[in-house]
């Protein structure tokens, strides 16, 4: 699987750089990969190291930002497709792609993956929402932020909303066996707690293995002692054919968040 970095803001907008090295330098000294006058010498650096990539802060004495948090200095942080590294001005999106990718098609499919991704990715429903007061509205939107934002564990991000723990994965694509393994362990490890109510969110995922549906299913069977429930909301059209066995298991499945978050399951 290929791995890009797509320049996110400026006037290099679009434009996808395809990262070939286990280590690629950003900052302003020659040795770094891509350079920018205003960086320090060599502020940070994109580490794959079997077959993950992670962002690492050189300590330069300006902040690595990873999706708006820092991390800190000297630190490595896991990266997963969608995540957006800011480093002074600069902003670059991460993605994977698994096919190969004709390079007079590259810079539409950048483009298009920055058109997929809506940075604060409000639901639709949240949009048209009409609200009663003004006050009302700023301390909705408040909640939703605060909701949406979660906190990075791994491979998932993870929020609680209305008493509903709500698990987002950050993985476009669910295929690799090691990877759908290691999710379960994170699932797991996170949500080792009693009469849970779990949201499964895969707005992010655009393709799911067997294997990983299969996880999923275990998964579930695995909460049942615990006294939790689980439900999923927001799989993408071309996914849902393929997630048959967990109506069979009566896994709740709503197309919004919102509605999913109301419900009782």
């Amino acid at each position: 699987m290929k791995f890009y970095l797509i320049v996110a803001k400026g006037s290099k907008q679009g434009l996808p750089i395809e990262v070939k090295v286990d280590l690629f330098l950003i900052g302003s000294d020659k040795e770094c990969q891509l350079r920018k006058r205003s960086l320090q010498p060599k502020q940070c650096a994109f580490v794959t190291r079997s077959k993950k990539v992670f962002v690492r802060d050189m300590d330069s004495g300006q902040f690595t930002l990873v999706n708006g948090s820092a991390i800190p200095p000297g630190a490595e942080w896991p990266l997963h497709s969608g995540d957006r590294v800011t480093v002074s001005r600069l902003e670059l999106m991460v993605q994977f792609r698994e096919r190969p990718i004709a390079q007079e098609d590259m810079e539409e499919w950048a483009n298009q993956c920055l058109d997929e991704q809506k940075e604060t990715e409000l639901d639709e429903d949240f949009l048209s929402t009409k609200y009663k007061s003004a006050a009302n509205a700023a301390q909705s939107i408040f909640n939703q932020l605060n909701a949406m934002k979660g906190e990075v564990k791994g491979r998932l991000r993870i929020s609680v909303d209305h008493g509903v723990t709500i698990i987002r994965f950050n993985d476009a694509m669910l295929i690799d066996e090691s990877e759908i393994a290691m999710i379960k362990k994170e699932l797991c490890d996170n949500l080792n707690k009693r009469d849970l109510r779990v949201l499964l969110d895969l707005k992010n995922v655009r393709r799911m293995s067997s294997k990983a549906v299969m996880m999923l299913t275990d998964f579930n069977r695995w909460l049942r002692p615990w006294g939790s429930t689980m439900a999923f909301c927001r799989i993408r059209p071309e996914l849902e054919s393929g997630m048959a066995i967990l109506r069979v298991e009566k896994v709740p499945i709503f197309k919004d968040k919102a509605v999913a978050l109301r419900g009782s399951w």
